[in-house]
């Protein structure tokens, strides 16, 4: 009897810690999606749609919380510095994570150790878009023109670094020409710029698909590897003959803090991935001007490292750089 009331005290002695070694249920309270871009556009828009989804598959809601500012850092070093619990989601484009740690001298976060990727959310592909006025219909007419007046053209950008400010100069030096840069504080004024014709030509991110269909701007191709689903119709430049540029297209991703328990992110991944083909949401992405993607944390990882080794040189050939 002795020993057998020794055992259960020494069972119920080991009851508590056996209930605090059980795995915590997840998730167990509001998850947060933090946007790295202002409301609205196609990054904004598409994690506004796979929140709304991926509330339905965990059962808990996912309210996005937008957090622009220098070219996404705000908000990927605040999921940076969350806690790795699965409960903070980061929702970027791809330029935030391989572009930045090449133009600024110092960044508040590392894009490979700080954050863990989840899934692709899109691919991007530019756009190359002139005014009517340049009178020109073709790649190769855009090409001809340029060269026949060297430092007259002039082209608009999101910015010093911008995705479309690389895609350019790749463009330029695959082509052989000599075009002036004219950098915006954004790409809304860009885009105003060029639907007014003070700029002749620039490389979009989409936005000026209903313009291009209104006949506003002219398209003359994509930067590739693959066509626009929203504009079939487009070549890829390395059709044209202009090869390399297809390093700039484009992508957004799905992160959380490093560090977040293995089970959390096959969790989220499988989430997000399911939510990501549904047609609903696929019909979504294509009329925002992007392309449907998914993918698995590796591969996001691989693309991330790949992108980072490759774009390091360009930045460096432009001399951009970022305060």
């Amino acid at each position: 009897m002795r020993k057998l009331s020794l055992g259960l005290i020494a069972s119920a002695l080991l009851l508590p810690a056996a209930l605090c070694a059980q795995p915590v249920a997840y998730p167990n309270r509001p998850i947060t999606m933090i946007v790295s871009v202002s409301a609205g556009g196609s990054i904004d828009t598409i994690a506004r749609a796979l929140a709304e989804e991926m509330a339905r598959g965990l059962g808990r809601p996912v309210t996005v919380d937008n957090r622009p500012g220098a070219n996404g850092n705000l908000a990927a070093t605040a999921a940076a510095r969350a806690p790795a619990d699965g409960h903070t989601l980061l929702v970027t484009g791809g330029s935030t994570l391989n572009l930045n740690p090449h133009l600024y001298r110092k960044l508040p976060f590392d894009p490979q150790k700080d954050l863990a990727p989840i899934t692709l959310t899109a691919r991007t592909n530019l756009i190359l878009v002139v005014h009517p006025k340049l009178n020109v219909d073709s790649v190769e007419s855009l090409v001809a023109l340029a060269r026949a007046q060297p430092g007259k053209l002039n082209y608009g950008s999101a910015g010093n670094g911008s995705l479309m400010h690389i895609a350019t100069e790749l463009f330029n030096s695959a082509a052989g020409v000599d075009t002036r840069h004219i950098p915006y504080k954004g790409l809304a004024p860009a885009v105003t710029d060029i639907l007014a014709g003070n700029i002749d030509f620039m490389f979009d991110s989409a936005t000026t698909v209903g313009h291009i269909k209104a006949g506003k701007l002219k398209a003359l191709a994509v930067v590739g590897p693959n066509p626009l689903p929203a504009l079939p119709q487009l070549k890829v430049l390395a059709s044209h003959g202009i090869r390399g540029v297809e390093v700039a297209s484009g992508w957004h991703g799905l992160f959380v803090p490093a560090g977040t328990p293995a089970e959390i992110v096959a969790r989220l991944n499988a989430e997000a991935v399911k939510a990501l083909n549904l047609p609903a949401v696929r019909e979504r992405v294509v009329a925002l001007g992007a392309e449907p993607a998914s993918s698995t944390p590796s591969e996001l990882a691989a693309l991330l490292a790949r992108d980072l080794e490759r774009l390091g040189p360009i930045v460096k050939k432009t001399g951009a750089t970022l305060d």
